[in-house]
């Protein structure tokens, strides 16, 4: 363990020296302690420059691979710990969701309120990896955009929320009260590379493909605030739900797009086998919210 940590210090900071440094150690012993890594491996791990460190292609792969290990085992340290303390217990959520405002903000509100003594652990990424990690049990519940499936677990429709264009506020459409599908054929569209950016990516075609027009989409590598921060720069627009709407970005602007009633749903998906007693107090509070969204009967 203590080799892969060395390994992620010096991946972070490029450089012998400067891991070195920040973990309190000689250049000398971290170096020896790579290479007597890589010779247990058999294979160079690093690309030694003068002016720094470079991960090889397997020095990547096995840096990917030990950054799920790292969390896993801080994960099973949590739990244990937990089990020790004997107190509420521990939820542990995966979301692709903005918790600034809105139903899923509401519902943990609603959760920390009534459950104090309950760990909350709250995790975002992509979707194969939430689900997969829901799957082995690591997390309870994931709560994303789409509709219940039931190939994956149990699932609850949370809410329906309307979707907005993000414009720049100096934008000539900066002050309509609603946008058509049709008038968006000429914007770039900048959306993330990672969740949830391939969904509203397929959101914008098939809206935009119903009405037989092209549009262009452009991809970066950055989070939502980084892609909003991108919009009010001029670059060009995207799209957002509802519970996105609780943050504001430096002249960004949302205007409602689609048809009067166009919604996105979001759901909560968790496994039927799983008897965590904080899951069955948060899908009792799930269902209050569901009903106040008017999703559930």
């Amino acid at each position: 363990m203590q080799n892969i940590e060395t390994l992620l210090v010096i991946a972070e900071t490029g450089s012998f020296h400067k891991a070195a440094r920040r973990m309190g150690l000689g250049q000398s012993a971290v170096s020896r302690r790579v290479q007597k890594f890589e010779d247990t491996l058999g294979v160079s791990l690093f690309e030694r420059r003068p002016n720094g460190a470079r991960l090889t292609q397997a020095g990547l792969e096995f840096a990917s691979s030990s950054r799920s290990i790292l969390r896993d085992l801080e994960l099973a340290i949590e739990t244990v710990q937990a089990a020790g303390r004997a107190d509420g217990g521990q939820l542990r959520i995966g979301i692709i969701a903005s918790m600034s405002r809105g139903p899923l903000r509401n519902l943990i509100s609603a959760f920390v309120r009534e459950h104090q003594d309950v760990e909350i652990c709250i995790c975002e990424s992509n979707r194969s990896e939430l689900l997969t990690e829901l799957s082995h049990r690591r997390l309870d519940a994931v709560v994303a955009a789409g509709t219940p499936d039931p190939a994956v677990g149990d699932g609850l429709l949370l809410a329906r929320e309307p979707v907005y264009l993000a414009i720049p506020a100096d934008h000539k459409w900066a002050q309509c009260t609603r946008i058509a599908w049709e008038d968006v054929r000429d914007l770039t569209f900048i959306v993330s590379a990672d969740e949830p950016g391939p969904e509203i990516h397929d959101y914008i075609l098939r809206q935009v493909s119903d009405l037989g027009q092209t549009v262009k989409v452009r991809r970066h590598r950055l989070a939502r605030e980084g892609i909003m921060t991108l919009v009010g720069l001029g670059f060009g627009a995207s799209l957002v739900a509802d519970h996105w709407l609780g943050v504001s970005y430096p002249n960004v602007a949302f205007i409602p797009i689609g048809d009067v009633g166009q919604s996105v749903p979001f759901s909560i998906t968790w496994r039927p086998e799983n008897d965590n007693p904080a899951l069955r107090r948060f899908m009792s509070l799930a269902r209050i919210e569901a009903k106040r969204n008017g999703v559930l009967s």
